[in-house]
Parts: C-alpha cells; sequence; structure tokens
C-alpha cells in the first residue's frame, strides 16, 4: 500500500487500514443501491465545507455546482430523478480545476469534489467501490485537516482524534443506512 493510502508507520497504521478497508467493503456489499447512495452523500456534505474554504481562500472552483450535484443526489433517492450526466461531468471539471492548484487545502478540496463526485457514481451506478471510495475520502480529509500528509508515515494517524470522530461519524450513518 503507497503512503497516500496509509503508509508504513510504527503504530501499523497500513495494517490497520487495511482491515478497517475490509470490514467497510463487506459491510457495504451488504446494503442496497439506496444506502450506499445515502451513505457516500452523508460522506460528501461533511466534506463539502472544505471545498467552500478552498473556494474562499484561493477564488478557485465552485462550490455550488458541487452544492448541486448532491442536491440531484438526494433528488434521485427522494423522487427517483437520475443524477443527469452534465451534472457529473461538472464535478470532474471541479476535480481538474482543484488538481490544478497545490498545498494541504487543495488536497482537502479534492477529497470534497471526489467524495461529491463518487456519490454522484454510486447514484447511477450503485457502486460499492465508489462508496467505499467516498469513505475513504472522509478519512482521508481529516487527516489532512489534522496537518498529517503522506510524507509523515511514522506518525500514529489511526489515533487522531479528527480521524476518528469522522470513522464514528461514518459508523453511526451505516448503522443508520443499514437499519
Amino acid at each position: 500500500m503507497s503512503t497516500k493510502d496509509g503508509g508504513h508507520g510504527a503504530d501499523g497504521y497500513a495494517s490497520w487500514y487495511r482491515e478497517e478497508e475490509r470490514h467497510l467493503t463487506a459491510r457495504l456489499t451488504h446494503l442496497s443501491t439506496d444506502a450506499r447512495t445515502t451513505l457516500a452523500a452523508l460522506t460528501a456534505v461533511r466534506l463539502l465545507p472544505r471545498f467552500h474554504r478552498f473556494h474562499a481562500e484561493t477564488g478557485k472552483g465552485d462550490p455550488d455546482v458541487l452544492a448541486k450535484a448532491l442536491d440531484d443526489v438526494w433528488n434521485r433517492l427522494e423522487e427517483g430523478t437520475p443524477v443527469a450526466f452534465p451534472t457529473y461531468q461538472a464535478c470532474f471539471d471541479q476535480l481538474s480545476l482543484v488538481g490544478d492548484s497545490s498545498g494541504p487545502l487543495a488536497e482537502i478540496a479534492w477529497y470534497s469534489a471526489a467524495a461529491v463526485t463518487n456519490a454522484c457514481h454510486v447514484s447511477v451506478n450503485g457502486g460499492i467501490r465508489e462508496a467505499l471510495h467516498c469513505l475513504r475520502y472522509g478519512r482521508e480529509s481529516a487527516l489532512l485537516v489534522s496537518g498529517y500528509s503522506a510524507s509523515a508515515p511514522t506518525c500514529p494517524r489511526r489515533h487522531d482524534a479528527l480521524l476518528q470522530e469522522e470513522i464514528r461519524r461514518q459508523m453511526i450513518d451505516l448503522d443508520a443506512v443499514a437499519a
């Protein structure tokens, strides 16, 4: 596993991370498409303020595009209206805009845009992998907000308070959609 996906820190983060993902994948497998979509959207909603911050500080990106995409995901869940391809494409455009920037704030914004994009994808295709990616983006974003980076593989990341809070919220959401 690359350091971007977990590193090989002294605290066993990489092995813990792989086990977490196996556990999440097993749980996601048993969920309906609507439940996976809801879980992905809930995670993306938590990350959207981080994209707003990136936009406020850099003037780049358009958080309204991502907010509209999430509205479309919720409408798909509530009314059955599909997420339109132009909405999905607009999310990819936001990813590209953020990808042209550098620094921790841009990385955090990338995770936000990627979570929204994947929530759209889950709503269209019901993918387990994309739902898992949304959860991963929530966790990785929490670590970046805490100041951890892929270049610091020996820090005790799995015990980080923001990471643990994001995991707790994900588990609450997962339990709720599984009920």
